[in-house]
C-alpha cells in the first residue's frame, strides 16, 4: 500500500505541469478525504434560487444535526480533517456558501452576513432540519451568529471559531485592508494562495506546492466574486451590541496565534454572551479545525454532548409540565 501511495506521489509530481491531470489529483484527493470523514457530495437547489453544493455525513440521518459554516474565501473542503476526527457521532452538513466554492457564485447577489444567515436557515428548511447545532469559522463564525439571532429557538449549541462579528483585526492585518489588491485573503494569481496561507495558518498541513497553486488558481479565477462577497460582509460585520441576545450554549476557540482577528477577539465574544466558554489553542492560527483538527474535536466533542444533554433535560421538563 505504501509503494503505491508513493508511486502516486511521485508520478504526480511529475505530472503537475499538466492542466488536465492535476485538475485530477487534486479531485482525487479531495475525494478521498471526503470518504474518509464519511461525508458525501451532493447537489440542493431552494427557493431563494441558489444552487448549492454541500457534503453530508452518510447513514447518519438519526443522529443530531450540525451544520459548519466555513470562512471568507474558503470552502466545505476546510472541514474535513476535522469532520473525519468525528466521523459517526454526528449527521454534519457542510455547505459551500453563496458566493464561494461550487455553490451559485454571481456579482449580484447580497452577501452581507444576514442575507447568508437566511440562506442557511433556507438550506435547513429544505433539508427537513427544525433544530440543530452550528458552528463557523471566522466570517461563518459571524454567520452563524446571525442564525442563532434569527433563530433562537432552532439552534442547540453555537461555535464560533476564530470568529468575525466583534471584529478586531490584528494591526498587521488592518495595514492591509486599504486596497482590496493587498487583502492576502484574496488571492489574484496561483502564487498568492501561498501568501493566504502564510496568513491563514500557523501550522498548516503538509500539501505538494502543486496542489496548493491549483487551489490558488481556482480562488483567483473567483477574485471579483470574492471582492464583492468582502464588500458586502464588511458593511455587517459589527455585531457586538447583540452578543447579549445570543441564548444558546456557545463554544469559542480560538488559535493564539490567529494574525487576522486576534485572540483577543475571544474575551470579548465570552464577556458578553451569556451561557459561553473560552478555549485557546496555543501555536494554532486563523483556522483551528484544518490546522489542529484533533484538538478541535476534542473541545467540541463534550461541548455537543452536554449541549444535547441539556437541550433533552429542558424538553423533559416542558412535556413533565402540567397543562391548563
Amino acid at each position: 500500500m505504501f509503494v503505491r501511495i508513493a508511486l502516486f506521489t511521485l508520478l504526480a509530481f511529475q505530472l503537475a505541469g499538466c492542466n488536465g491531470f492535476t485538475d485530477w489529483v487534486y479531485d482525487t484527493a479531495l475525494s478521498v478525504e471526503r470518504n474518509r470523514a464519511g461525508l458525501i457530495s451532493t447537489s440542493l437547489s431552494t427557493d431563494d434560487g441558489i444552487d448549492w453544493f454541500y457534503l453530508h455525513s452518510a447513514d447518519s440521518q438519526n443522529l443530531d444535526p450540525i451544520f459548519l459554516i466555513h470562512g471568507f474565501s474558503a470552502d466545505s473542503s476546510n472541514w474535513l480533517r476535522f469532520v473525519n476526527e468525528l466521523e459517526g457521532e454526528y449527521n454534519f452538513i457542510v455547505p459551500d456558501l453563496p458566493g464561494h466554492g461550487e455553490t451559485t457564485r454571481t456579482l449580484s447577489l447580497d452577501y452581507s452576513i444576514g442575507r447568508q444567515a437566511e440562506r442557511v436557515l433556507n438550506l435547513a428548511n429544505a433539508l427537513g432540519i427544525e433544530k440543530f447545532h452550528i458552528a463557523g469559522n471566522s466570517m461563518g463564525g459571524a454567520i452563524s451568529l446571525a442564525v442563532a439571532l434569527q433563530a433562537p429557538e432552532r439552534v442547540r449549541s453555537l461555535g464560533l471559531i476564530d470568529s468575525a462579528g466583534i471584529t478586531l483585526p490584528t494591526p498587521e492585518f488592518l495595514a492591509l485592508l486599504g486596497d482590496v489588491n493587498t487583502n492576502p485573503l484574496i488571492p489574484h494569481s496561483a502564487e498568492d494562495m501561498f501568501i493566504t496561507m502564510d496568513w491563514a495558518m500557523a501550522d498548516p498541513p503538509w500539501m505538494p506546492d502543486f496542489f496548493v497553486m491549483h487551489m490558488g488558481q481556482l480562488k483567483a479565477d473567483n477574485a471579483a466574486v470574492a471582492e464583492k462577497v468582502y464588500h458586502d460582509i464588511n458593511a455587517s460585520l459589527q455585531m457586538r451590541d447583540r452578543l447579549a441576545e445570543i441564548v444558546a450554549p456557545t463554544l469559542i476557540l480560538w488559535g493564539a496565534e490567529d494574525r487576522l482577528l486576534g485572540v483577543d477577539n475571544a474575551a470579548v465574544f465570552d464577556e458578553n454572551i451569556r451561557n459561553s466558554r473560552a478555549v485557546i489553542l496555543e501555536g494554532i492560527g486563523h483556522v483551528p479545525m484544518a490546522e489542529a483538527a484533533a484538538k478541535s474535536a476534542d473541545v467540541f466533542r463534550p461541548f455537543w454532548q452536554e449541549a444535547d444533554t441539556h437541550a433533552n433535560e429542558q424538553l423533559s421538563l416542558t412535556e413533565a409540565a402540567p397543562r391548563d
